[in-house]
This record gives structure tokens, sequence and C-alpha cells, in this order.
């Protein structure tokens, strides 16, 4: 056999087997009397054998016909079962669900994960962090989320809101060394930030800065937040994450009014249309959680 027989072929011959006539095959499989002739013909040459010997009166199986009929009905069988196991995955609120971010996003995206879990417990969460652009289709991944640019204009993208990145330091810092008024003032303060050069905005003014070195070149926020609240300078760092000190009383803006850099925030994900339903639960809890962290949108500059 140099190909694989048609499906329909072998659907109609078990069709004949089953019902024992081509009148019966034909209502079985909502097709006409010739149809299921010309398919069983086709089969019977696909396979090089006769299947069916046919009389006015009767049908019966040849001893291929009779071989063939296991691998006819398991074919059906599968089919019939198919529908099934197709809702079931659509529907159902459970199985892997496996979600990719940043470094420094990951902060935003754990906790919430963590709620959903508890919320879902059929659902097997699982976060991947690293800091390259993953592709959802060959990475099987469920979702993603990234910043700055969506990379790909085949994924469906979901604003989540904006990230701004400004100054802050310690109280302990600024009562120490002074606070900066004027972002030429910091010239004589050390920056804790990811590059060796800053432009600080205030609408649509911009303010190139000369700063000493930086104290450290890092790129990993998460260092940064660590070394500014040990209090070794002024960190430029983003909002979501410095969040939590500020409310605490650990950091303090410095220059307020002015952000050294915004990007967007999105989530996304394949096309799936329909959308199976864990997907949509997924969805609808997350993007307002984290909608609610982010800034809404990007103010006018």
């Amino acid at each position: 056999m140099k190909t694989m027989p048609s499906p329909d072929e072998v659907l109609a011959f078990e069709a004949l087997a089953r019902c024992g006539s081509f009148t019966a095959a034909a209502e079985a499989l909502a097709c006409t009397k010739s149809m299921v002739s010309l398919r069983l013909k086709a089969l019977e040459k696909q396979l090089g054998a006769v299947l069916v010997l046919r009389t006015t009166r009767r049908l019966a199986l040849t001893e291929a016909g009779q071989r063939m009929l296991p691998h006819a009905q398991a074919l059906r069988q599968s089919l019939l079962q198919m529908q099934p196991a197709v809702d079931s995955a659509q529907c159902a609120v459970e199985g892997p669900l496996v979600v990719s971010t940043y470094v420094s996003v990951s902060q935003l995206l754990a906790p919430i994960l963590a709620d959903l879990a508890r919320e879902q417990p059929g659902l097997r969460l699982r976060l991947e962090v690293n800091n390259r652009v993953q592709d959802p289709i060959a990475d099987v991944l469920d979702f993603c989320l990234r910043s700055r640019k969506v990379h790909d204009e085949s994924l469906v993208a979901r604003p989540l809101g904006w990230v701004e990145e400004a100054l802050y330091a310690t109280p302990d810092y600024l009562a120490a060394q002074g606070w900066p008024q004027t972002p030429d003032e910091l010239a004589t303060h050390r920056l804790i930030m990811d590059g060796s050069c800053l432009t600080l905005c205030r609408g649509a003014e911009l303010h190139p800065l000369q700063p000493a070195p930086p104290l450290l070149d890092c790129n990993l926020y998460q260092n940064n937040l660590m070394l500014t609240l040990q209090g070794h300078g002024i960190g430029a760092l983003p909002d979501f994450l410095v969040q939590p000190a500020l409310v605490s009383g650990q950091l303090q803006r410095v220059l307020p009014g002015w952000y050294s850099d915004r990007w967007p925030v999105f989530l996304v994900h394949p096309y799936r249309q329909p959308m199976p339903r864990k997907y949509q639960v997924f969805l609808d809890f997350v993007l307002p959680r984290l909608r609610a962290l982010l800034q809404p949108e990007h103010p006018a500059p």
C-alpha cells in the first residue's frame, strides 16, 4: 500500500458491514447509495483486495473484509470519541498552563498566579522566568508577559498599562547627602542604574544628565533596588518594583514629576477561537489584577 486509505472510504465499508445494505449504509452516513458504492470501490482498489461480495439479496464480507473490519470499527470509534475529548479540553478549567515573562516583571505576575492556583486547583500553573523573547508556539507557552514591544504581529496582544522608571532613595541617604531640587544637582550624587547616561523627562521637557559614573552599571532591577535600599545612592527604578518600599517609607521619590523612562506592558498569546475555557478563566482573573498594578495609560508628553 503506497498511500493511506481515505477515512471516508473506510467508514463506508464499516457502515456496509454494520448496516447490511447499501440503502441502510447511505442513511447512516447521510449520503447516497451511489456514493457508498464509489467509496467502497475506491477502497478495494486502493487495498488491492475485494472486501465485500455483493448479490441481489445480501452482502457478505470476504476474508480480507473480515480482517479489515476491526480496523474500520476502531476508526469509527475513535472518531466518535474525538468530539467529547475536544469538548472536555475546551470546557475544563484544569491541566497545564504555562506563562513566560522577564525577570523584572515576574514580581508582578507571581503573586497573581499563586492566587489563581488557590482559586482553580485543577490548573497546573508554571511561570517561566528569563530575559529572552520566547515564541509561544515554538516554546509551547500559553501566555507571555512582554514589555516595550510585542515582537510578533501574528500574536494577540492585550495592553495592560505602562511602567514608569523614576528616581528613588532612602530617607537616610537623602538626609545625609541632600535632596536634589533640580536635575543638575544629581551631578553630585551616585546613581544606581542600567547604563552610564540618563535623560529625565517632565512633560515635553527633556534633560540629559552627565552624572558621576554610576555606583554599579547593572541591568537587573532587583539588584539595583537592593543597593538603593542599602543607601548606596539614588536608584533609577520602575514604579511597580518600588511600591512596597514607598508604602513602608523605606524609599522616597526624588525629583517628583520627572521620570527617566516609560514603556508599555502586554499580555500576548497565539490566536485561539473559540478559546478554551481555562484560558478565558486565566484572562478574566489576571488581566484586571495586572492592570490595577500598572499605570492605565501613557500620559501626554
